[in-house]
């Protein structure tokens, strides 16, 4: 093998620095994870003692008027089985309500700030770009057929090495895949940011909604919309609104098409999808609309302890039925 270029080198050298603060972040990851299932394990443990105490001194209470034969101690462990199970449940049920969310939020909110230095390290380095291309997911590759199984001698070469050996519908790809579809159910605004003629970029915040197929989304916009022109170059980029759990969805490589049929083709998404959506056009309006396909090529799914790649070349797009 041949040795190694500098450039080589220093690029080996910043992706084994990414690999330690992407460790780092899930080390940090990890452990947000374990405290913030231990302090629900509290509350509903504590929830379970607070109860079984109270049917205890209940039970202590009326124990004068016990048949003398069932003695003190049967009673007390049967009603503290039952307390600790009826507060178990109490306890699990207060994990759902507004203020039990408000707990476990505030002890998030504490927890994050806590290993906040290693979450923001880790952050910077969730992407990383090689010759314009987000190779994140290949990194962890690249090192290991070039540190480990010196079977490449260059960058590039353990990229391609490392692309064609990739399989698609793995476990990863699968979760990946099922983030980014949970992410979408619960949410139906994403900022989208188009350019015009003269390349001045343009924010706009939509209303979209999903297809059965895998990153097909639709949004609708009156023909003498200023983002018909911009829709007209076919690309875009978009960030959703984060959801009640911080998932957000982005793209920059996402095509869109002006379909050319009516909006009565996708009426019934928006009603469902966007509730009270279909409130706000007169039927002129919606007759008028313009119906566009967005194709997201990939996505990123991410809030502050995970990050998803999704790549929706490997993931079969039936061809919608027009009829």
């Amino acid at each position: 093998m041949m040795p190694m270029s500098s450039a080589d080198h220093e690029l080996v050298t910043t992706m084994k620095q990414r690999e330690f603060h992407i460790k780092r972040r899930q080390r940090a990851t990890d452990a947000i994870h374990y405290e913030l299932r231990r302090y629900r394990a509290l509350i509903v443990a504590a929830v379970a003692v607070l109860v079984a105490t109270a049917l205890l001194c209940m039970l202590f209470a009326l124990r004068n008027t016990l048949p003398a034969a069932w003695g003190w101690w049967r009673p007390a462990i049967v009603t503290a089985l039952i307390g600790a199970i009826l507060g178990a449940y109490i306890g699990q049920s207060l994990l759902h309500t507004g203020y039990g969310r408000k707990l476990v939020a505030g002890k998030e909110n504490r927890v994050r700030e806590k290993y906040s230095a290693d979450l923001h390290a880790g952050r910077r380095w969730l992407q990383y770009y090689y010759k314009g291309e987000n190779i994140s997911g290949y990194v962890s590759q690249i090192l290991y057929f070039i540190e480990a199984e010196r079977r490449f001698d260059s960058v590039d070469a353990a990229l391609a090495g490392a692309k064609a050996s990739r399989r698609p519908g793995t476990d990863v790809a699968d979760r990946a895949m099922d983030r980014f579809n949970h992410a979408a159910a619960h949410t139906n605004l994403a900022a989208i940011a188009s350019t015009d003629r003269f390349g001045q970029p343009s924010i706009r915040l939509m209303r979209f909604v999903t297809s059965d197929r895998p990153g097909i989304w639709y949004v609708t916009t009156a023909p003498d919309s200023p983002k018909v022109e911009e829709f007209e170059h076919g690309r875009l980029a978009l960030l959703t609104q984060p959801t009640e759990s911080g998932d957000t969805i982005s793209s920059n490589r996402v095509r869109t098409k002006c379909l050319g049929t009516s909006f009565a083709t996708i009426t019934e998404l928006y009603r469902t999808q966007v509730p009270g959506y279909l409130n706000g056009l007169t039927e002129d309006e919606q007759q008028r609309e313009l119906v566009y396909e967005l194709t997201l090529e990939s996505a990123t799914v991410d809030n502050w302890l995970e990050h998803d790649v999704v790549e929706f070349r490997s993931w079969e797009r039936p061809e919608p039925d027009r009829q």
